[in-house]
């Protein structure tokens, strides 16, 4: 690891973008909720367990705010991270005749995993607000597996990737 080249690929156009949906998305949250709070009834159902530790799925109205606080630190945290590519794994050695595009590769990966998690956030909010406010929604059905299969299926993805590029280079 301490011999990778220590490059960083430019960031392009839908990089920066990508990064930018993420933040707002996250934003988005906070506004949605911080807009419709004084209309939300003090309990409410929730579409995340864990700060209410109720079993029925409500929590107050303040736990809304757990979702984008924890979201926003991991996308900073992913952010941050992924200005440093040569510090990841790889299930491939990493030289410099490899190193720009699978660093390249693993960057979009974390920025596309970076943009679900604001996605996901932002989808719990909504789905938390308009319960609260009584609209009758069916997203958590479509969204829950979407969600699995995204995070899920990413790094499969990724992985998939790499190998065929990785037999690729034996090939040549």
């Amino acid at each position: 690891m301490n011999n990778r080249p220590k490059i960083k690929p430019k960031k392009t156009a839908i990089d920066a973008s990508m990064e930018v949906l993420t933040f707002l998305l996250i934003l988005g949250s906070v506004i949605l909720i911080a807009t419709n709070y004084t209309q939300l009834p003090q309990i409410l159902p929730i579409h995340f367990n864990w700060p209410s530790k109720d079993e029925n799925g409500f929590g107050t109205k303040d736990v809304l705010w757990i979702s984008p606080i924890i979201c926003g630190m991991i996308a900073i945290g992913i952010y941050k991270l992924n200005k440093y590519p040569w510090i990841f794994n790889y299930p491939l050695k990493i030289d410099t005749a490899n190193a720009q595009y699978n660093y390249r590769q693993a960057m979009l990966l974390l920025r596309v995993v970076n943009l679900t998690v604001g996605l996901l956030c932002f989808s719990i909010t909504l789905m938390s607000v308009l319960d609260g406010l009584g609209v009758k929604n069916d997203l958590s059905t479509y969204l829950k597996s979407a969600f699995v299969m995204l995070l899920l299926g990413l790094p499969l993805a990724y992985l998939l990737k790499i190998i065929i590029y990785k037999k690729h280079l034996r090939n040549k």
